[in-house]
């Protein structure tokens, strides 16, 4: 929950995600990146994961991949740095593959705590190249703090506040028993698998479906909004018995059309390999059901 006193908005935010055993942790990553020298291991932490061996070359010569954030990336360790007065682990990380959105990224690891104190990354984000650094400063792991600190107090928020409510379901058939639009259910093509079924409560009301690709970095996003938006830009295109317009912006295609004052979009990443009689298929699917 958090207060915004130039916008006078409140904002309550709950998340619902699927446990995944597939999610590489900070330490698997670290025992991917094969090396010469072995990395001792520090003094057990309670909570935390104690830093395995790393793995020494073998005759191959070649590095491991791992499963991380949306696809496979190879490790390397490249030695020792010292950030903000602690010893960490560089870590290089690189994609095997060019359609994942993560193009590299750095991460130095704590070397007691394997948590990640700066990392460097630069991804692309429907077509947009992005990068960045983040770096923490004045650690402390482990801290006590007492009862409350960030408790935000109700005479903290003015009663004119506008309460605005963000929620993650963990099927459509949640977000649809939630949300009071329309939630359509999509004929989405195999290989892809619901990823988020989010909400927002108002300002505009927003019902939203992504889908993500088993094997890469393409996702298909699905949206309902309470109100009209632009859909008299693009090309005509008709979507069952309502006109619709495609509409491209750098590497995300998108169709769009508006019924009754509510707002259907549907997008796709990336534009270049979009076949135009799938994205149809699935825009019919979404007016059918809805």
């Amino acid at each position: 929950m958090s207060y915004d006193p130039e916008s006078n908005e409140l904002h309550r935010m709950s998340f619902q995600t699927n446990d995944s055993a597939t999610e590489t942790t900070y330490p698997e990553l670290l025992a991917a990146a094969k090396n010469n020298h072995p990395v001792s291991q520090p003094t057990p932490t309670p909570g935390i994961s104690p830093l395995p061996v790393v793995p020494q070359k073998d005759e191959s010569g070649e590095n491991s991949s791992s499963a991380y954030r949306g696809g496979n990336v190879t490790v390397v360790y490249n030695g020792t740095e010292t950030v903000d007065g602690r010893k960490t682990y560089r870590l290089e990380l690189a994609p095997v593959s060019e359609r994942i959105s993560l193009q590299s990224q750095t991460l130095w690891l704590d070397s007691e705590y394997l948590f990640p104190i700066k990392r460097h990354t630069e991804f692309v984000a429907n077509g947009d190249a992005y990068e960045y650094t983040v770096t923490y400063q004045n650690i402390t792991f482990n801290p006590t703090f007492e009862p409350g600190t960030f408790q935000l107090e109700s005479q903290e928020v003015p009663d004119s506040a506008q309460q605005i409510q963000f929620n993650t379901y963990e099927s459509r058939a949640a977000l649809a028993n939630a949300a009071s639009l329309p939630v359509p259910n999509p004929d989405i093509p195999a290989g892809f698998e619901l990823a988020v079924a989010s909400h927002r409560s108002t300002d505009p009301e927003v019902a939203m479906l992504r889908y993500e690709s088993t094997s890469n970095d393409t996702h298909y996003r699905i949206g309902i909004l309470n109100g009209t938006q632009n859909t008299t830009t693009g090309t005509p295109v008709q979507v069952g018995e309502y006109e619709a317009r495609r509409t491209q912006t750098n590497r995300t295609v998108r169709i769009s059309w508006s019924v009754n004052g509510t707002t259907y979009y549907l997008s796709r990443f990336p534009a270049d390999t979009a076949d135009d009689s799938t994205l149809l298929r699935i825009a019919r699917s979404v007016a059918d059901t809805t």
